[in-house]
């Protein structure tokens, strides 16, 4: 296990809902992170690693090079995104892009603290950034891959490998809540049925909503209070979570070395029962959680490994058990120079969340590239675990 995954443990102090009255400070991860086990984690050590790759997410900090300001897509389109040379922020943008933090490292100048991206800001909204259930999926994507389908609250049912927490009923058939909402299910189960879902959550759980449109992911065990006759006390039992928030408005703010940070997302907050219940809430949660499958250590492979020719180059198919996060092609010819082309903008609404599987005929600049004698070709690869393959070094 990576040494500061022991952190974690130490790190989950509640805030209130606000998120803005706590001294409550985060990480900033500033390369990589690698979330893959050395040896086989039980369900509580992947959980927990869960929390913190989403929380990576949640809580990077950078600074515009130039101004991004944009309207998101889809439910929450009419909400403009202002992000300012000058001002620090704390987690990726919020967009459909579908992206998680290792396709953002790309454009992230560690030394500056910049995000350094050539494009422009209605590029960069399909380019770059995640929604709410995107950061909690990438989370669940750092050590899961038993679930499906996009990366969208209404795809999350059990038909894509979701599994119900608690002993609410549910329509096995349908494939998107657009045809069960979760109001629905609130509707057509006993409110104490609920209730007791709730009590059952542990830390890396979902909490889903169609009504509130929203996805957030629990941090710790619940708070529990009970009423004189034994039933649960919904107005004073209570979750954390951490979520991804929309709006032109920061969740919280803190101040790190005298430079504020206005944070994207909420890393720490407090939902009563009561209000759960009352916005819709259904818990879920992944096979590796609950021991029903097993954890996988994440692999690459490629179907045909020959560089000779951009032909051959173009029939290279990547493959990996985990979701890929970053494809780059690099070129290095004989006096040194290097030659990349990058595929490291998966995602975005069209695309439905980001492949497990990825040709590189569809690689932009291929052409681009010599493979002349003398050249190295070399195929770099990081899937959702963090973890780096270099599965291709070919010189013609």
């Amino acid at each position: 296990m990576k040494k500061w995954f022991c952190l974690v443990l130490c790190i989950i102090i509640a805030l209130s809902a606000t998120g803005c009255k706590s001294d409550y400070s985060v990480s900033n991860p500033m390369e990589y992170p690698d979330y893959t086990f050395d040896s086989e984690p039980d369900t509580m050590e992947m959980r927990m690693m869960a929390v913190q790759a989403m929380r990576d997410i949640l809580s990077i900090n950078w600074c515009p090079q130039k101004e991004i300001r944009y309207r998101k897509t889809g439910p929450v389109s009419d909400k403009e995104f202002i992000h300012m040379p000058g001002n620090t922020y704390g987690g990726l943008l919020y967009s459909n892009a579908s992206t998680g933090i290792f396709q953002f490292f790309e454009y992230y100048n560690t030394a500056t603290g910049c995000l350094e991206y050539e494009g422009n800001s209605d590029d960069l909204k399909q380019d770059l950034g995640s929604s709410c259930a995107d950061s909690l999926l990438w989370g669940w994507s750092a050590v899961c891959n038993s679930v499906t389908g996009g990366f969208y609250p209404v795809m999350m049912v059990p038909a894509n490998g979701y599994i119900l927490v608690g002993d609410y009923t549910f329509r096995d058939s349908i494939k998107t809540y657009n045809e069960y909402p979760s109001y629905a299910i609130i509707e057509n189960n006993p409110k104490e049925v609920i209730m007791e879902a709730y009590s059952k959550t542990l830390p890396a759980d979902a909490l889903i909503s169609t009504s509130d449109n929203h996805a957030m992911m629990v941090i710790e065990s619940p708070v529990v209070a009970k009423l004189p006759d034994g039933s649960i006390d919904s107005a004073n039992s209570y979750l954390m979570i951490q979520d991804q928030r929309a709006g032109g408005t920061a969740s919280f703010r803190e101040v790190v070395d005298g430079q504020e940070i206005v944070y994207n997302g909420r890393i720490s907050a407090k939902c009563t029962f009561d209000e759960l219940y009352e916005k819709d809430y259904i818990p879920l949660t992944a096979a590796e959680f609950t021991g029903e499958k097993s954890y996988d250590k994440a692999s690459v492979s490629v179907n045909n490994p020959d560089c000779s020719s951009i032909s051959a180059l173009s029939e290279v198919i990547v493959e990996s058990n985990y979701p890929l996060a970053v494809v780059n092609l690099i070129e290095t010819n004989m006096l040194g120079t290097e030659t990349v082309i990058k595929r490291t903008l998966f995602g975005g609404s069209s695309m439905h969340g980001v492949p497990r599987s990825y040709k590189l005929s569809d690689m932009d600049g291929l052409e681009n590239l010599s493979v002349s004698v003398g050249c190295t070709v070399k195929l770099e690869v990081v899937v959702s675990t963090g973890e780096r393959f270099y599965p291709i070094e070919f010189t013609p």
